[in-house]
């Protein structure tokens, strides 16, 4: 009797090993969750310019001529540096001295019509319009000589630190006073006009935050805010065209460059898309806990670089099923490493 229960205990014991050798088991490999901030990006490339508000166009009060540029478009210059030389009208130099005589002249008539009066040959209105037309020359030679127009030549100097953006007239040019001939740029602020899909520029809103690098090359990384989303395309470049300013002067005009404006943020636990499945019921993880598959639903986030933020009833702590997922069956045995 003995003999038969030996003999029927090993045949047990064998079925058991071949049951748990014939157990489904798959091989997979496994992350752990991170928690971290993702950012949402719309890209475009621009141009930097400088700020609009920071141009300022030089011209000069009379007419005349140019004598020489001292400077070229693209140049920096420091505040008194000499931009050009100009050379004052023959017309300019007449009214001057016209103005000029007309102050000697009215300077004589007040004392004539004084000595007159003194001797009771001119009336005290007499001598009042003559006083007048004498302060009314005075005011047109201060004109004249404010504008310039009692010097021959003059030299233009920079007003303040900048950049040549322009220059609206050539050596030897003949230019109307007040016409523009130079544009400079003041240091300081710039902008971007960035181009952006059409369909993606609803999401963009005055007031986002935008990341500035140079195209070509490794160069300095600014931060810029958006000022103002265009509201149609742009028809030479068929992009939606929106206006960043950046508030320092870190990048060359003319540089092009790449942006990146941050539409959206959130904060989460990241897992790879690889991690992340999905069938008729919605996205869905597979976490390992003493040693088998159990599948949780997610809701999935922002995905940028191989993650993806989710969100659902998943233990932090325990590892998420990366790589053999596709195989996996909730409650499936599995065996692998951690990556």
């Amino acid at each position: 009797m003995m003999r038969h229960l030996v003999l029927l205990l090993c045949v047990l014991l064998g079925a058991a090993r071949v049951w748990a050798a014939d157990s489904p088991s798959v091989q997979v490999q496994t992350v752990a969750f991170k928690q971290q901030t993702m950012t949402d990006t719309v890209s475009g490339y621009g141009m930097v310019s400088p700020d609009t508000r920071a141009l300022h166009t030089l011209s000069l009060p009379r007419a005349g001529q140019i004598v020489a540029l001292l400077v070229s478009a693209g140049q920096v210059v420091k505040k008194g540096m000499p931009l050009l030389e100009f050379g004052t009208s023959a017309e300019s130099t007449l009214s001057y001295q016209q103005a000029r005589q007309a102050v000697d002249f009215a300077k004589s008539e007040v004392a004539r019509v004084g000595e007159l009066a003194s001797q009771q040959l001119a009336t005290q209105s007499q001598l009042a319009n003559a006083r007048k037309t004498l302060a009314d020359a005075e005011a047109a030679l201060r004109t004249q000589e404010k504008i310039g127009a009692n010097r021959t030549s003059e030299r233009l100097v920079a007003p303040f630190d900048g950049v040549v953006m322009a220059i609206q007239a050539a050596q030897g040019d003949r230019v109307a006073a007040g016409a523009p001939v130079m544009q400079l740029a003041r240091a300081g602020g710039q902008r971007v006009l960035v181009g952006v899909e059409p369909d993606e520029v609803a999401r963009v809103r005055p007031g986002m935050s935008v990341s500035i690098a140079p195209v070509f090359g490794v160069g300095h990384q600014s931060m810029g805010r958006v000022t103002q989303v265009f509201g149609m395309v742009n028809p030479q470049t068929q992009f939606v065209d929106v206006l960043v300013q950046l508030p320092d002067a870190a990048l060359i005009p003319g540089t092009r460059v790449h942006a990146e404006i941050q539409v959206d943020q959130q904060t989460g636990w990241t897992v790879p898309r690889s991690a992340v499945l999905l069938d008729a019921q919605g996205s869905y993880i597979f976490q390992v806990h003493d040693g088998r598959a159990h599948r949780v639903n997610v809701k999935t986030g922002l995905e940028r670089g191989g993650l993806v933020l989710v969100q659902g009833g998943f233990a932090s702590g325990e590892p998420v099923v990366s790589l053999g997922n596709y195989e996996l069956r909730n409650g499936m045995a599995v065996r692998g490493s951690a990556r």
